[in-house]
């Protein structure tokens, strides 16, 4: 299957920095883009191979995931508020923050005439092409599909250490000098749906958090917790992934 050209390339190096949710709307009026003319909005960039005309339509881009079997998608997803049937060209930017875990080099475009966020309604461009440098993936689509939802996922990593890139420390000291004060999980916010579950020897939960952001300080109820060793257990993906281990609080005499 013919490569991305250099025209869609060269769009992305003009795109502005990109902000979630935001949208384009067109009216009954109609938006026209002749063939060939390269049309980007909001990250999401189409070079249609024969005329394409957009009505009372609205693109949104949002940070919805889709569950996949093994592995989610990115956190971008392009909704087409109804079915486009489109030819040619399609590429999306992403940042990297957006990644979900997966490799950026593995990514392969993902679409479904319908709005989703299951799985098995969405088909895998497998022949999809990845700059890393400029962090875009694209592809042309020789025959006409039909648009609803575009996103990326990677399967590649699925069978071998998810979420191997979470590091949690094994300790912390709450003494205010801005060095480990809190329970910091390195790219935690790679992963927002999580849960946090911290119990004490007794196993009595001290603490508990919904998408947990690295600002546990040891405290429990407002009262400082009493230098120890505690255990915890973080939940990832609506129990798809789980870590375990050991946190000791350690405070200055």
């Amino acid at each position: 299957m013919k490569k991305i050209i250099a025209s869609l390339a060269l769009s992305f190096l003009l795109l502005p920095a990109v902000t979630l949710k935001a949208q384009l709307k067109v009216n009954s009026e109609s938006l026209f883009i002749q063939n060939g003319t390269v049309f980007s909005t909001e990250g999401l960039t189409l070079v249609p191979s024969t005329d394409l005309q957009l009505n009372n339509l609205t693109i949104s881009k949002q940070p919805s995931v889709v569950i996949f079997p093994k592995f989610n998608s990115i956190q971008r997803m392009y909704r087409f508020s109804k079915p486009v049937s489109f030819e040619g060209e399609l590429a999306l930017s992403y940042e990297n923050v957006e990644l979900n875990g997966n490799e950026a080099k593995n990514l392969v475009l993902t679409y479904a005439p319908m709005t989703s966020n299951n799985a098995k309604d969405f088909m895998q461009v497998t022949e999809s092409v990845v700059n890393t440098d400029q962090r875009y993936i694209g592809q042309l689509f020789a025959k006409a599909i039909l648009l609803s939802d575009v996103t990326a996922v990677s399967m590649a990593l699925s069978v071998a250490k998810p979420y191997a890139d979470l590091e949690g420390n094994n300790m912390i000291t709450p003494n205010g000098d801005g060095k480990n004060d809190t329970w910091i999980v390195k790219n935690i916010q790679l992963y927002p749906n999580n849960e946090l579950k911290i119990f004490d020897r007794e196993g009595r939960v001290v603490f508990s958090m919904f998408g947990y952001d690295n600002s546990w300080d040891g405290m429990f109820n407002g009262i400082p917790l009493q230098e120890d060793t505690y255990y915890y257990i973080l939940t990832l993906d609506s129990g798809k992934g789980k870590k375990t281990g050991f946190i000791s609080i350690v405070r200055d005499k």
